[in-house]
Order: structure tokens, then C-alpha cells, then sequence
């Protein structure tokens, strides 16, 4: 072997002993670093972003109608039932006037006595007529005998009248005095039928029995069932943000989400206390189902939710709510660059119950670290979590 192969071969393991020297390094270097942490990825894309607010609801017929006693008197049964139909002007109860109550001794000869001096006017009252008539007729026949003056005459016309008028005063306060004194129990006939101003559905009867009851007593409550509403308690700082015409949706009704629109927000707010024992400023918002839904529940104050959507982004950048987090008054986000976390502050905007609005910071297509725990932190080498 010459001594230029021996170099050669000199050469060749000193290489070969660098080179496993470094690659024993870079192993062990490797061998020394932390391990990649597992994180949640996901990407930013582009969709819809829907601000909605959700509460509790009734639904109400706009028209109700409350049928109460025109007279007092005694109501008999009422044949009509909740749920019934009814048309307008349909007899839903009938009236009869009230029975003569009983009168106490005392009273009883009082409206004797009053019975016995309206008598005597009477007869009074009947004696002047019968002098007013005879004067008359003798008046009669000296004028035409022209004996007495045409003022005279007059003067007689006028005497005859008021003795008929106090006859007649007399018979009527006869007649009343004998009507304190009807039997007991005793009604007169006739009864006064009570209907419907409207066809609608019968909602509540609150005079179900046979009983007296005066003028102005609730007897049958009806609702228009053709125009059927929403009413809605929402929190006052969520109210002030919907506008009239705002798409909604009516839920757990017992059927499909029904498509509505907000109406009108009642401009009052009362205090309520919720079930925490937090005071809550609420006030009404109404509800109408858009033209053309089927299926609307014809039903009077029947629990439902009600479903507004406040704000709407279209076609917008977004990110998962889970991915971003504050960083002194703004938002964050942990951004994977070449297998590493990236902290990446970014401008976001409306949120809904899943995504955010991006408004800078990110691109379509950007994958982000969904709930970054405590071991991520910037610069940290991370992947994907094994899906189980």
C-alpha cells in the first residue's frame, strides 16, 4: 500500500468520525428538546357571523275580546267551552233580570205606608182634574158665547193640562211605591241574550255557573285566532339593539322553528327578579310571523322561545371563539407558522355563539390553536392532536 492510499484511507475515517461525532450531537441535541405539544387546530375560513340574542316568550291573539254582563241580573249556565268557535253575533249566554229580594219588617211597612199615601195623591190628583174639567167645559161655552176673554180661555187650557200631568205623576209614583212591595223571589219575564262582537275562539269563561252577577262581570273571554303574535321579555340592553323588521325565529313551540320579524319594542322597561335573585331591567318586544308561515300555533299565552338576530356579518373572515384570547385591551391568538406557536395580536369584531369576526391580523386559510393551554406559549413547537 502506497502512503497516498494510506492518506487517502487516513482521510476517510477522519471524516467518517466527524461526521458521527455531529450526528451523536444533533442526537442528542434533539433528544434534549422539549416534545412538540398536542394542540386543537383549526383553520380560519369565511362564513356568515349571526349576533342573536334568545329569551322566553308567550304568544298572544292581538284581538281579545272580553264579553261582560250588559245588565244585572242572573247569568244562567254558559254552554260554550274553551276552545269552542264561535261566529259574530252568536248567542254565547243568556241574562234573566234579578229576583225581588226579601224585605226586612221595617222596610215592608214603610213601603206600605208609601203605597197608601201615593193612593191618596192619586185621588187628589184625580179630584183637581175632574174640577179642571168642568171649569173647562163651562169656559168653553162662555167664550163661544164671547163672555170671557181670549186670555181667559188660555189660562183654562193650561189649568186642564197640569191637573192631567200631576194624574199621571200620581199614577207613577204609585206604581213605583207598589214595586218595593214585589214578592220575593219573583222575576219578571224575558231574557237578555249576551253575543259575540266577532267570530274568534273561545279563550276563557269565567262565569262557567248559573248566578247573579252585576253590570260590567267578565262572562266569556274570546281571541281573534287569525292574527297570532309574540310577545317577548328581553333585557333592556339587548332591546335597544333591535330594530323593526329584524329577522327572528320562534322555537320549542312543539313544532319546527317558525320565521318571524320583530315588530315593535315597548319603549317601557319594568324591574324583574330572575331566579338568582338578580334585579333585571326587561321590556316587550313583538313579535309577528312573516306572511305565508304555516303551521303558526293558534294559542293564547303558550310558552315559547323566541330567537332575534341582532347583527349580521356576510361572507366574513372568522375564527373560532375558542381560539382567541385577550392581551391587554385587545385580542390574541396563538398562529402555527412551520410548526410553531405564533403570538399574533388581531382586530376582531361581532361574535355569535362559535365564530368571531376577523377583522386583521389573520388570512383565509391560517391555521390557529383552538384553547391554547398553559404549555403553549410563543415559539413553542406544537401538533395536531391525534383525533381518537
Amino acid at each position: 500500500m502506497t502512503d497516498e492510499d494510506l492518506r487517502r484511507r487516513s482521510r476517510r475515517v477522519r471524516i467518517f468520525w466527524a461526521a458521527a461525532a455531529v450526528i451523536t450531537v444533533l442526537a442528542i441535541a434533539t433528544a434534549m428538546l422539549p416534545d412538540a405539544v398536542e394542540v386543537d387546530l383549526a383553520r380560519v375560513d369565511r362564513g356568515d357571523v349571526r349576533v342573536e340574542v334568545v329569551d322566553e316568550g308567550r304568544t298572544r291573539m292581538h284581538d281579545v275580546y272580553i264579553i261582560s254582563a250588559p245588565v244585572t241580573g242572573r247569568v244562567l249556565r254558559v254552554e260554550v267551552e274553551p276552545g269552542d268557535e264561535v261566529a259574530a253575533n252568536a248567542v254565547v249566554a243568556r241574562m234573566a233580570p234579578a229576583a225581588a229580594g226579601f224585605l226586612d219588617t221595617r222596610s215592608y211597612f214603610q213601603a206600605q205606608a208609601a203605597v197608601t199615601a201615593a193612593e191618596a195623591q192619586l185621588r187628589s190628583a184625580a179630584a183637581d182634574l175632574a174640577l179642571a174639567e168642568q171649569d173647562h167645559r163651562r169656559n168653553v161655552e162662555l167664550a163661544e158665547a164671547n163672555l170671557i176673554s181670549r186670555a181667559t180661555m188660555d189660562q183654562s187650557d193650561a189649568q186642564l193640562h197640569a191637573a192631567r200631568a200631576a194624574r199621571d205623576a200620581a199614577k207613577a209614583e204609585l206604581a213605583r211605591a207598589r214595586s218595593a212591595l214585589v214578592e220575593a223571589g219573583k222575576t219578571s219575564s224575558g231574557l237578555v241574550p249576551v253575543t259575540s262582537p266577532v267570530d274568534g275562539r273561545v279563550l276563557r269563561v269565567p262565569q262557567e255557573s248559573e248566578a247573579v252577577i252585576t253590570a260590567g262581570t267578565p262572562i266569556v273571554e274570546i281571541g281573534d285566532p287569525r292574527h297570532v303574535e309574540v310577545v317577548a321579555e328581553f333585557l333592556s340592553q339587548d332591546a335597544v339593539r333591535m330594530k323593526p323588521g329584524a329577522p327572528a325565529r320562534i322555537e320549542n313551540w312543539g313544532g319546527p322553528p317558525l320565521p318571524a320579524v320583530v315588530d315593535r319594542v315597548e319603549p317601557v322597561a319594568r324591574t324583574k327578579i330572575s331566579a338568582l335573585g338578580v334585579e333585571e331591567q326587561r321590556t316587550n318586544v313583538i313579535l309577528q310571523f312573516t306572511d305565508g308561515t304555516k303551521d303558526i300555533p293558534v294559542a293564547h299565552d303558550f310558552r315559547v322561545d323566541a330567537r332575534v338576530v341582532i347583527s349580521e356579518a356576510q361572507n366574513a373572515l372568522r375564527a373560532p371563539l375558542g381560539a382567541l384570547f385577550r392581551q391587554g385591551d385587545g385580542w390574541a391568538v396563538y398562529k402555527v407558522v412551520d410548526g410553531r406557536a405564533a403570538l399574533t395580536p388581531v382586530d376582531a369584531g361581532e361574535a355569535d355563539s362559535r365564530y368571531r369576526v376577523i377583522i386583521s391580523g389573520l388570512q383565509e386559510g391560517d391555521e390557529v390553536i383552538v384553547f391554547p393551554g398553559s404549555a403553549v406559549s410563543d415559539g413553542v413547537r406544537v401538533k395536531a392532536r391525534a383525533s381518537t
